[in-house]
């Protein structure tokens, strides 16, 4: 059975553990001209981008930029930010540094947007760390956050991991409540995002509760929707899920199709670890149905990403990833 840590980052995470290569760029202008809320937009402009190295280079100027001047949301908000790219990368005792930082921070100013994102985040790592109740009590808190600033997407983001974490720990009941209750939420909102992202997570819960049907009833209803709204990204998380509960049942050929558009999707949006990921469960689909040189083959295109990732990331430390060693 797939980790449950693996399907909850592959869920909530845009593009999942996503560490593109870093190429050289010019930034738009003398950053030391810029104030902390431009280098901090520019940030966010590079991150939607999914340009990971560009994105922090900009965050960590801005946080420099607050910090000189004082402006302790603006700092923590940086931090934040800083902490999520870390943490899509795989890099969470860095993650946890910044975000615990940006927490201590945000307890001292105003109210801020980003106080909940900061919360969830820092949820999100201390569950991969192992610190299981300081994630719940991270995500309670963070679902308080967002419910004093009326940020209802927030709140259903926070309900999803909060839920997860619950099924995981063996509190079915209670977990299934949490996420239908964030299901009905978005629904009600008329959020596709979050009403997939939902679904995903009822989907895993099901996955968990070593319930594979129910598990695909749920991935085949999103995947329904995302046909019909194409969104690259949420279908090759989809398609990966499919594949594997199709190999779990015996049904290697369909999870090979659906393993396969995997790879093109997580191509097409420059996800190395979801790429390889997929590669690496063709392996072992093919593999299964004795294809022995059709699996060596997957194998070692998997073997390639994950080496090359290995260099371009070799001077900041390398760090583990879950992913490409769960999945095989």
């Amino acid at each position: 059975m797939t980790p449950f840590l693996l399907l909850v980052t592959l869920a909530f995470s845009s593009s999942a553990w996503s560490l593109e290569e870093p190429w050289l760029f010019q930034p738009v202008s003398s950053t030391t001209t810029l104030r902390g809320d431009e280098l901090l937009r520019i940030g966010e402009i590079h991150d939607v981008q999914n340009h990971l190295a560009e994105a922090l280079t900009y965050y960590e100027q801005a946080r420099e930029s607050f910090r000189a001047t004082k402006q302790r949301q603006g700092e923590a908000t940086a931090l934040t930010r800083i902490g999520a790219i870390f943490e899509r990368q795989g890099r969470r005792e860095p993650a946890a540094e910044q975000l615990r930082d940006a927490v201590a921070l945000f307890a001292k100013v105003p109210a801020s947007p980003a106080h909940g994102d900061a919360l969830l985040t820092l949820g999100k790592v201390s569950a991969w760390l192992g610190s299981r109740e300081e994630a719940g009590r991270l995500f309670e808190r963070a679902m308080d956050r967002y419910s004093r600033s009326r940020n209802v997407q927030g709140v259903v983001s926070a309900r999803i991991q909060f839920g997860l974490l619950r099924i995981s720990d063996g509190l079915t009941q209670e977990g299934l409540r949490v996420l239908e209750q964030a299901l009905k939420d978005a629904r009600n909102r008329h959020n596709n995002d979050q009403t997939l992202a939902a679904l995903l997570a009822l989907g895993d819960a099901r996955w968990i509760m070593d319930e594979p049907d129910a598990a695909k009833q749920y991935y085949e209803g999103a995947l329904a929707s995302v046909e019909q709204r194409p969104q690259a990204g949420m279908e090759a998380v989809l398609r990966y899920r499919l594949s594997v509960i199709y190999g779990a049942i015996g049904q290697q050929e369909k999870g090979i199709g659906s393993a396969k558009r995997a790879v093109t999707l997580y191509q097409s949006s420059r996800d190395s670890s979801g790429e390889a990921a997929s590669w690496s469960l063709l392996a072992s689909l093919y593999e299964a149905l004795g294809q022995h040189q059709e699996a060596d083959e997957a194998g070692q295109r998997a073997l390639a990403i994950f080496r090359r990732r290995h260099v371009v990331v070799h001077a900041a430390g390398p760090w583990e990833n879950p992913l490409l060693s769960e999945s095989k």
